[in-house]
């Protein structure tokens, strides 16, 4: 037999459980911090990202656009700079997935993609050679600026840091970062 004080509990439970999860009207509902609208990639930003996850031997072509340096940033990640005709750069990291051997080539993996308009100003060049501090690992890239006699550009604009660890790009403030002039010694 059920009590009429057990009856009482289940039917405070049952309504308590139907209001909290009744959907509030349009009206009443609140927004403290509305919701940010979703930023749309950029055409240049998709195609970049649709080479993350693609497995390569040796090289990777990319159609449209030339190969102008590249190589290991520090075992197992690499790097690779592509320019289009209309200036902008493609920065590409992979990570070496399997070791070449006698009878076959390395095959890598690419892990990040960083799209990079040309510089607005003529003086200004982008560089996958870039350092920080005292370190001399080449895993900085920057817009940098400075004088044709100098080996080392210390003027730089905008900066990003390529993980040792994973090959990911991250921008970085460009504080202490300097990047090789590649016209030094030519």
């Amino acid at each position: 037999m059920v009590s009429i004080r057990h009856c009482r509990v289940l039917l405070a439970v049952s309504l308590a459980a139907a209001f909290a999860l009744a959907p509030l009207p349009t009206s009443a509902k609140r927004h403290k911090n509305p919701p940010q609208e979703a930023q749309e990639d950029s055409a240049d930003v998709i195609f970049s990202k649709s080479f993350v996850g693609r497995t390569y031997d040796d090289d990777l072509a990319v159609e449209g656009w030339d190969e102008i340096d590249g190589g290991l940033v520090a075992p197992p990640i690499y790097v690779h700079r592509y320019q289009r005709e209309d200036g902008t750069y493609l920065v590409l990291t992979s990570r070496e997935a399997v070791k070449a051997t006698n009878t076959a080539p390395a095959s890598y993996v690419v892990v990040d993609a960083l799209i990079v308009p040309k510089p607005q100003k003529d003086d200004v060049e982008f560089s996958i050679a870039c350092v920080q501090g005292k370190d001399e690992t080449l895993n900085f890239m920057g817009e940098a600026k400075g004088s044709e006699e100098k080996e080392w550009w210390t003027d730089v604009r905008r900066a990003w840091e390529i993980s040792l660890e994973t090959g990911l790009i991250a921008s970085v403030q460009p504080k202490g970062i300097r990047c090789t002039n590649a016209s030094w010694g030519q």
